[in-house]
């Protein structure tokens, strides 16, 4: 690899690792971190280089989970590691490759629901975490209401990578002039 795609690399990582590390501190702006540390993942592709994303999301979320002390309880860390960190690479690599919004959508919304479903599943039966002050119409349709809120926060983010990556792209462009 470059030294450029490298140098953007760590940047990339750093900022990554620090915002999950804060998610995983700071319960109320979790959700937040996750979505914003996926925008730092993809300033790497200004270059072309997937290496660099990868780079940027592997060591970015491993320093981040050593940073906040390997806190398996958060949320943060299971979700960006099965999606909010692969995604939008893998987003980037239909684009690339000009597959059919046909495919990459279906795609998405199964990966992104089997996220949701995972992390439910995470936390209520492994973890033994209840939410046993939610009415009991929302406990009994609790599957139903994680899909239907799974595809619109599905379709909300794929807009907010594809919106951050254009930004980024200018940005940085303006900046290596």
């Amino acid at each position: 690899m470059k030294s450029k795609i490298i140098a953007i690399s760590a940047i990339a990582a750093a900022f990554v690792a620090l915002i999950l590390t804060l998610g995983a501190y700071i319960e109320f702006i979790d959700l937040f971190t996750i979505v914003m540390s996926s925008a730092f993942v993809i300033l790497p592709f200004y270059y072309k280089s997937y290496k660099g994303c990868i780079l940027a999301y592997l060591v970015g979320g491993i320093i981040g989970f050593l940073f906040s002390g390997f806190n398996i309880f958060s949320i943060v860390f299971p979700s960006y590691f099965l999606f909010f960190g692969v995604y939008p690479i893998v987003r980037q690599k239909f684009e690339d490759k000009k597959v059919k919004k046909y495919i990459t959508i279906p795609v998405g919304l199964i990966w992104f629901t089997a996220t949701v479903y995972g992390i439910d599943f995470y936390y209520i039966g492994v973890m033994g975490q209840t939410f046993s002050d939610l009415p009991d119409f929302i406990l009994k349709n609790m599957l139903w209401i994680l899909a239907i809120i799974s595809v619109v926060l599905y379709f909300i983010y794929d807009k907010y990578i594809y919106v951050v990556r254009k930004v980024t792209d200018r940005y940085l462009a303006k900046m290596k002039k």
